[in-house]
Formats: structure tokens, C-alpha cells, sequence
């Protein structure tokens, strides 16, 4: 047994929010309340030695559980040139330029860099095109990523390499930037991108596993215990299956120490209706790895304009954004998941978008009116609130991710105009409403740390400081503790195991140097993670 003493423990149960002490026998918590009785429990019930640990004040948390990320592009990420930080794009051309002495051009190997925003550059506010690539190289095929994933660029040797030429340029719709004349710019979006994934940087399935075991103690360190990740397209070979199996085996061997459920991509009907002859519903099983959910895309990013919007663009007059499906499409996929009463998560960032995956919800729920998967709604940046009464009604939760704020405050108010701005990052009113809400990152769009989302969801402010942005849809430190650990727990469908601080629930839980529900609102972000434990053990300690 473990014995916690002399702490202040916000349990995220209502029926008990605070607590002194807790017991964990195993991997469960055996008892949570007051210190006195905690070591009576302890006298009656253990009859070994009892580890003790003195809080010394200090607070205690549920681990914090990422409601959606992409963990193995963050694995890959880290194998490409980092323009996240990149403030011109000069800046990028200087990093790309670095890279280069690495690569052979008789190699055909690509050179990769992830997580460029035009809206930071200094030295203009545009997109890369093919030239600016092409003064780093002629002769290596380049591809970089913006750090929403859903824009791309090419050098012309990279557009020669995936055969994109003026005369077959019509063939790629939307997905394709042209310039006045008619000629690729080297701007790629959403479903286009699918084609270079052989540009992406190549790791087989040991390798990758290998990564990820390293890679997950980063998230540990940052009080991070569980995640929802959509990783089917990272899979080496394209095999979603045979990655599930190596992940499935990380995790009975006990090298996965994170707990991990997969939002499964899927974006055909003859895949999804594969994955449930499989049986993959039910594929996995243990504490630390099982498919999760179904992920779908309607729509594309805010940042890139590919967001799909219910009127045009603010500052792009012509533009809707895109939507990845129509209608009939989407509803028969969300259909097939429901009638194996097996939750959905789609991605919808516009409200053209989250119209389209409220409606295929609705609908599903109407033909099969006796199943209730738990289904979700990621990101939903831009409701009206006639959506946000339909998502109470249906029941759906809000997969959200706060540290999106940061950045986007910035960019929203021009993108959408005052109108509709006023339902943009509505997480006040979702919570009024009764929305179930689980906060994540969308990593490594996003850096992972769940103390920053909590930071802009409470202050709504960015990292500087900057703001308030739209400031009546704050939500409490409480309420945004809540959504970071038993809200996500109940949009995985994992309430009764995870994410609170109470008997019977696993023992997950992070210690940290000060109480987030007493500190000032601005030094949220300075709180520091000083133990992880996941099941009882210390997997993480400063």
C-alpha cells in the first residue's frame, strides 16, 4: 500500500471535492478523505510495511488525460526540420538550408520540416510557394508542413516527383493552389497532402515503437497519464493493424507506460466496415492500449482557410474553406460506427463543418434510436448556438483544446468577422449548457503541456499576457481541471475507471508544487509537475 498524507487533493468528485490523504492499494485507490482515518484504513486492512508519502502541503490532481492528440506524429515530427518556432520565412529557408548537407540528391530522400504559421513571419504574411523552396534547393525534393497539418508546400522537384503538372492540375480541385496563370504553387491541402506521405520521414514499426516509448516520459513529466490519439495514418507501410498489435504488445509488456486509447481514422466505407469485421471494436483490452473511437474529418483548419464555414470567409470573400466529404458521405460512414454502437470523433473546426457532423449524428441516432455510443465533436472552434442546443440534445461532447487560444486569437477576428466571432471558443457556454467537455492539445499542432491549455481556457489570454479574448467564455479552474481529467475520462467512455480521486478508481494522479485552485490566475502556467504515477507507481518524479 501507499499512504498520501499532508496534501490538498481536488478529487474531481462532487460527492467529496477536496481531501487530506488517500490510500492506494495496488493499482486502485482503496481509500480518499482525511488523514486520521486514512491510516485506520491503513492499521486494519494492510499487514505489510506501508509506504508513506508526506505531501507537505503540496496538491494532488488526477493525471491529466489528453482527449486528442497525434502522438506518433509527434514521434515522427521529431525526425523533420522544427518551424514551429520560425519568425520569417527567411527563418524557414535558414533551418531548411541546415538540413540539407544530410541528404544525397542521387538518395531521392525527401527534406522535411513540420509547424511554419505564416501569421508569425515578419517578413511577409503569406503562405511558402514552390520558388521560395527552390532558392533552398533544386535537386532535393522538399516538403514542409504548416502547424495545422492540413496546408503543405512543395519545391518543383517535389511537385515533379508526385507527377502534379499545369496540364493535370484541374484533376486535384480545391486541393491544389494555382497561381493567375494556372501553375501549381506548391500549396497542397488536406486530402492532397495523403499523397506525399511517402515524403514523410521513414521509420519501421520497431523503430517507431522504440520512439514512443522515449517519447512518452516527455508527456509523463508534464502530468500527463492517459491520451486519445489518432495515429492510423503514421503507420509504417500503411498498416494501422499491425501498429495496433505492436502498441497492443507494448503494452502487455508493460513498456507503455501511459494509458493510451486510439481514435481510429477511417475515412472510407470499405475500411471502416474492414476494421469492424475485424473486430476491432474490441481490439486491445488491457489498462494501457484499446481503440477508442472512430475519427472522421469534416472540414480543415482556421489557420489555413480550409475550416469549412456556413458564409464565406471574413478576409477571403470567395472561400468556404472545404469540406472533406458531402453530406451523404459522411452520414453513411457515422451510421456504420453507430449501428456497432461504437463511438464516433469527428473533426470540425467551422460551423459549415459541425453542421454537416451534428446532422450525421442526428441522423444515425434516428435510424438506430435503441444504441448510444458516446459520440464526440473535436475542436468545434466556430458554433452557432442553434449547434450548441443540438449538441446538448444529442448528447455529444466537445473535445476541445484551449491552448489553441494562444495563437488563434489573433488570427479569428479577421478570419470570421464580429458576427461570427461571438460563437468562436465557446467553452463558457458549453459548460452553461451542460456540454460535456474534454480538454486535449491536438499535439503537435499544439505543444502537449496541459498546464498551458488550462492557463488560456480560465484566463483567455495568450502566453504574453495579451487579451482577454472574448472573455464571457471563460471557464473556472475548477471547471477546467474537471474537463482536463474526468471530462476526458467520460468522452473516452472511461468514467467508472479514471479520472477521479476516489476508492475504487485507478491510481493515477500527479503531484504538483502549488494549488492551481488558489494560486492567481497568471501564474497557472508556472505550476511545475513534480511526480506522475500511473496505477500506483512513480513513473515520473522531478
Amino acid at each position: 500500500m501507499l499512504l498520501l498524507t499532508n496534501g490538498v487533493l481536488a478529487t474531481m468528485d462532487p460527492a467529496r471535492p477536496l481531501a487530506r490523504a488517500a490510500v492506494v492499494d495496488g493499482a486502485y485507490f482503496a481509500y480518499v478523505g482525511e488523514e486520521e482515518e486514512a491510516r485506520a484504513f491503513v492499521r486494519t486492512f494492510s499487514q505489510e510495511p506501508v509506504e508513506e508519502l508526506n505531501l507537505e502541503g503540496r496538491s494532488v490532481l488526477p493525471g491529466f488525460h489528453d482527449s486528442h492528440m497525434h502522438v506518433l506524429h509527434l514521434v515522427k515530427a521529431r525526425q523533420s526540420v522544427d518551424l514551429f518556432h520560425a519568425v520569417s520565412l527567411a527563418q524557414v529557408q535558414e533551418r531548411l538550408r541546415e538540413r540539407l548537407p544530410e541528404l544525397s540528391p542521387a538518395s531521392g530522400r525527401w527534406l522535411m520540416g513540420e509547424g511554419w504559421n505564416q501569421e508569425q513571419f515578419t517578413d511577409c504574411r503569406r503562405f511558402p510557394n514552390r520558388q521560395d523552396l527552390d532558392a533552398v534547393s533544386w535537386e532535393v525534393p522538399i516538403l514542409i508542413l504548416r502547424g495545422c497539418f492540413h496546408v503543405g508546400v512543395v519545391n518543383s522537384l517535389g511537385l515533379e516527383k508526385l507527377g502534379i503538372t499545369r496540364e493535370n492540375a484541374g484533376a486535384y480541385g480545391d486541393f491544389l493552389e494555382l497561381d493567375e496563370t494556372g501553375e501549381p504553387t506548391g500549396v497542397l491541402k488536406e486530402n492532397l497532402l495523403d499523397d506525399v506521405k511517402g515524403a514523410l520521414p521513414s521509420l519501421s514499426l520497431p523503430q517507431l515503437l522504440d520512439e514512443m516509448v522515449q517519447t512518452q516520459h516527455d508527456l509523463l513529466a508534464e502530468g500527463l497519464t492517459s491520451i486519445q490519439s489518432d495515429d492510423f495514418k503514421y503507420a509504417p507501410d500503411e498498416d494501422p493493424y499491425a501498429l495496433m498489435e505492436g502498441l497492443r504488445n507494448l503494452a502487455e509488456r508493460g513498456r507503455l507506460k501511459l494509458r493510451m486509447g486510439e481514435q481510429a481514422l477511417l475515412t472510407e466505407r470499405e475500411t471502416l466496415e474492414d476494421f469492424f469485421r475485424r473486430g476491432m471494436e474490441r481490439f486491445g483490452g488491457s489498462d494501457n492500449f484499446r481503440i477508442s473511437a472512430v475519427k472522421l474529418l469534416a472540414d480543415g483548419s482556421l489557420g489555413a482557410r480550409t475550416a469549412y464555414l456556413q458564409a464565406p470567409y471574413a478576409d477571403d470573400p470567395g472561400n468556404r474553406g472545404i469540406p472533406i466529404y458531402r453530406q451523404e458521405e459522411l452520414d453513411a460512414l457515422v451510421e456504420t460506427a453507430h449501428r456497432h454502437n461504437f463511438p464516433v470523433d469527428i473533426h470540425a473546426i467551422g460551423d459549415g463543418g459541425a453542421e454537416m457532423a451534428l446532422t450525421a449524428f442526428q441522423r444515425a441516432q434516428e435510424r438506430c434510436p435503441w444504441l448510444h455510443p458516446r459520440h464526440g465533436l473535436v475542436h468545434c472552434q466556430v458554433m452557432t448556438a442553434n449547434q450548441l442546443r443540438r449538441m446538448e440534445e444529442l448528447e455529444v461532447s466537445a473535445l476541445v483544446q484551449p491552448v489553441f487560444l494562444n495563437g488563434d486569437m489573433h488570427i479569428a477576428p479577421a478570419r470570421l468577422g464580429e458576427a461570427r466571432l461571438a460563437g468562436a471558443y465557446a467553452w463558457g457556454s458549453m459548460a452553461a449548457q451542460g456540454i460535456p467537455l474534454a480538454f486535449g492539445t491536438d499535439c503537435p499542432v499544439e505543444p502537449f503541456r496541459p498546464l498551458d491549455g488550462i492557463y488560456c481556457a480560465v484566463t483567455r489570454r495568450d502566453f504574453q499576457g495579451r487579451g482577454p479574448f472574448l472573455p464571457s467564455e471563460a471557464v473556472s479552474v475548477e471547471q477546467a481541471l474537471y474537463a482536463y481529467t474526468a471530462g476526458s475520462a467520460y468522452a473516452a467512455g472511461e468514467e467508472h475507471r479514471k479520472g477521479q480521486l476516489r476508492p475504487g478508481m485507478l491510481a493515477d494522479f500527479v503531484v504538483l508544487d502549488r494549488n492551481l485552485l488558489t494560486i492567481p490566475l497568471e501564474t497557472l502556467r508556472e505550476a511545475r509537475v513534480l511526480r506522475t504515477y500511473v496505477g500506483g507507481v512513480c513513473v515520473y518524479s522531478q
